[in-house]
């Protein structure tokens, strides 16, 4: 069967971000990007319009009241709604939400092989997450962290341990990846992991992950400046655990907040050696020689500001 895939997404990025994120999943075969931008004046619309493969849409007042949302109703809410409208009108057999700051990944072959290869019956292919960190000491390879069990998560993070939330499988973000879902499935709900069914029951999966060399490289956290952007969003959208979103909640109302919220910053997404050997130690730490910003110079070339 056809591996033929089409990529959405809503975004409200950085200019380079965005391009970063568009080019990864042209050079990695999308047939198509349907992006979606929370901003209607984001102008990285200017820049990715005219591209043969990629339709842009600004999501104004009147697109979210078409799809009987409220243009001030929570992200995941419009997110969803939006993901869902986008999967309705994919004509590819397979559909790929993701986040701008996620990249699929998968080694020695493509995305279309891997979903080509899916069996028949199976609805969807979810790969899960592999979540940077930055390394205190500079490494000539992109580190990374993989879902692993809360004891080697104790392990891992020893005093920290309480940061990594007991059902985030010691990741800060998601470990539950995300999935690409056959289309023509008929009435469902796209949700920001999977696809459901109208009484919630989701769509047949097979889930893909390290020993199939294939990740969704998650680079929440890895710069710092983003990070603190985009908290306020990320705490009031489910981004964070519940003890989490109210320990920062509790760092920006007291004094020196800035200061305590790099320190936090540190702790959950920088690893010294000795923190980086106890991942390797658990089976959960990947190192990956790639450049996320390659193909987005390939393709634009001196208008990319990244």
């Amino acid at each position: 069967m056809s591996g033929e895939w089409r990529v959405a997404a809503i975004l409200n990025e950085s200019l380079s971000d965005t391009m970063r994120f568009a080019a990864w999943y042209l050079a990695e075969g999308a047939s198509s990007l349907l992006l979606m931008f929370d901003d209607p004046r984001d102008p990285a619309m200017d820049v990715l319009a005219a591209h043969p493969k990629i339709d842009c849409i600004g999501c104004t007042a009147g697109f979210w009241r078409d799809l009987g949302m409220a243009p001030d109703a929570n992200f995941p809410k419009r997110q969803n709604a939006a993901l869902t409208w986008a999967y309705g009108r994919t004509a590819e057999p397979w559909f790929l939400n993701v986040d701008a700051d996620e990249f699929l990944y998968i080694e020695g072959r493509s995305i279309a092989e891997l979903l080509a290869g899916c069996p028949d019956g199976v609805e969807a292919m979810r790969v899960v997450t592999a979540e940077v960190v930055t390394p205190v000491s500079p490494k000539p390879a992109l580190q990374f962290r993989l879902p692993m069990e809360r004891p080697a998560a104790k392990r891992v993070y020893q005093g920290d341990a309480s940061l990594f939330g007991p059902r985030r499988m010691g990741l800060i973000g998601h470990p539950q990846g995300k999935s690409a879902t056959r289309t023509g499935l008929g009435e469902v709900r796209v949700r920001q992991h999977w696809v459901e069914r109208p009484d919630g029951a989701r769509v047949s999966e097979r889930e893909v992950g390290r020993e199939a060399r294939a990740f969704l490289l998650h680079m929440i956290g890895q710069d710092f400046e983003a990070w603190r952007r985009k908290l306020g969003w990320r705490s009031g959208s489910r981004g964070f655990t519940t003890p989490l979103t109210e320990r920062i909640a509790g760092i920006m109302a007291g004094a020196e907040s800035e200061a305590r919220l790099r320190d936090l910053y540190d702790a959950m997404h920088k690893m010294d050696d000795a923190a980086l050997a106890r991942l390797a130690a658990e089976g959960a730490r990947l190192e990956l020689a790639v450049d996320l910003d390659a193909p987005a110079r390939a393709t634009f070339g001196a208008d990319y500001p990244g």
